[in-house]
């Protein structure tokens, strides 16, 4: 997003008031000298968590609506937190992995999480129990996927694989593992599973998979496949990168994937028939961390220091988002607005569509590793919060009000709960009116709560 950069002359400050928070957190506008600069607000976090203590926070994930976060870190913990109320609730601690986490997702009132000690934890919310140990893998996992019906993972051991979710009839625990996706040579990381139309059927094994039910792969052998999870076995190999792939998506109607990689370049490939359809060489100077389709354009980020806008289709460069001095670790688009975080310590937050620096973050003491997005009400007002994690073992909660044109809007469900998942939302509702008195009792409310509503990255 080509943003303005700072220069060291003409500077002015004032102090601005955050809105929305009961926090006050100090703003600087930085006014740029040059005609054509625009104020860059440079703020203060709302929150700093430690609890992590000095341990690299590696990754988090936010429940559908938004009201709770999960984080893991190189402490081999898993943490709960409620964003519902300021300043932000520590809502349990999960323990049990012996190496440090990589990744985690929620589905329903669940927390499932991934480790590199090669196994991957299922955990109730509501108890913080430790409900299913998912062992199989003999590298540490990298990545993870939650359907509600299956997990899906990925390894180190240059494996995926795919599980059970409900673990309930399951006696023998080697019984939870229904498909290893074996082929490639490398470290296999990213991970999608695109649904094949349902057919309102079960197989023997009485698992509702159907015919059409995709599963892609990267790895560090340089190519990309897809699986059938109806029999396991690969459909196309995408041959066409010198170095591993990084990052992945596809288009919305799940016929394009577009991969990112350490040679620099990002390609799109027919999915059916797995043959190249557009390749950019020198897409970046340095490999390319992250790569994400949003409508009709594309972003990625680098190591070269600079994140990217493409059209989807063509992949045509239409800006550039500059200002960072060091590499991407990742970025979230939201409300026109694309947030990155940087190795250099800070989140910067870029008007999409101009490329415009509107605002930077301060606060972490070394590379920021992870980021969300988060919309709640707070006081009658809907806001917008940022929440990022370090190295330096802290999560940031920071203001992101005004900085979009667009009003936020509060996360909607998409999918319906069935009587069993009410059931576990009303025994976690329990437990969060432990933290939030003023809400209604739970003796009285509705079962239809709408706490945990999933949202994928």
């Amino acid at each position: 997003m080509g943003a303005a950069r700072l220069v060291a002359k003409s500077l002015t400050t004032r102090q601005l008031e955050v809105v929305g928070s009961r926090h006050a957190a100090q703003c600087v506008v930085t006014r740029m000298g040059s005609g054509s600069s625009k104020d860059v607000v440079e703020t203060e976090p709302l929150e700093s968590l430690d609890e992590h203590g000095s341990s690299g926070i590696n990754c988090m994930a936010l429940s559908e609506d938004a009201s709770l976060l999960v984080t893991g870190g190189d402490d081999c913990i898993v943490r709960m937190w409620s964003t519902r109320d300021e300043p932000t609730e520590d809502l349990g601690v999960l323990r049990g992995h012996t190496g440090f986490i990589q990744c985690v997702t929620i589905y329903d009132t669940f927390v499932v999480s991934g480790s590199k000690d090669t196994t991957i934890r299922l955990w109730d919310m509501a108890s913080t129990e430790c409900i299913f140990v998912y062992e199989g893998h003999t590298g540490r996992i990298n990545r993870l996927i939650c359907t509600g019906e299956f997990v899906f993972s990925t390894s180190h051991d240059r494996t995926a694989r795919a599980w059970l979710f409900d673990t309930t009839e399951v006696d023998d625990p080697q019984d939870a593992c229904i498909r290893v996706f074996e082929g490639h040579t490398g470290v296999v990381s990213p991970v999608i599973f695109i649904p094949g139309p349902a057919l309102g059927t079960v197989d023997e094994q009485g698992l509702n998979i159907n015919p059409g039910d995709l599963l892609i792969t990267g790895s560090f052998d340089h190519t990309a496949r897809t699986w059938s999870f109806d029999t396991g076995g690969y459909l196309k190999v995408f041959k066409g990168h010198r170095l591993p792939i990084t990052c992945m998506d596809v288009d919305p109607k799940g016929v394009i994937l577009y991969t990112g990689s350490q040679d620099k370049m990002i390609i799109a490939w027919d999915l059916a028939r797995g043959t190249i359809m557009k390749k950019v060489d020198e897409a970046h100077n340095g490999a390319v961390l992250h790569l994400r389709v949003v409508h009709r354009l594309m972003y990625t980020c680098s190591t070269d220091h600079v994140a990217k806008c493409w059209t989807r289709e063509g992949l045509e460069l239409t800006r550039e988002y500059k200002d960072h001095t060091d590499s991407i670790a990742t970025a979230k688009f939201h409300n026109g607005v694309l947030y990155t975080a940087c190795n250099d310590g800070q989140v910067r937050a870029f008007d999409a569509r101009s490329g415009t620096l509107k605002r930077k973050f301060r606060g972490h003491q070394s590379a920021v590793t992870t980021l969300a997005v988060c919309v709640n009400e707070h006081v009658g007002q809907v806001v917008t919060r940022v929440i990022s994690g370090g190295n330096d073992g802290m999560i940031k909660i920071w203001n992101a009000v005004g900085i979009s044109e667009e009003p936020p809007e509060l996360p909607q469900p998409t999918h319906d709960y069935d009587q069993n998942q009410k059931k576990r939302l009303y025994d976690l509702e329990r437990k969060l009116s432990e933290y939030f008195p003023n809400t209604t009792s739970p003796d009285t409310a509705s079962v239809d709560l709408d706490i945990i509503e999933d949202e994928l990255d």
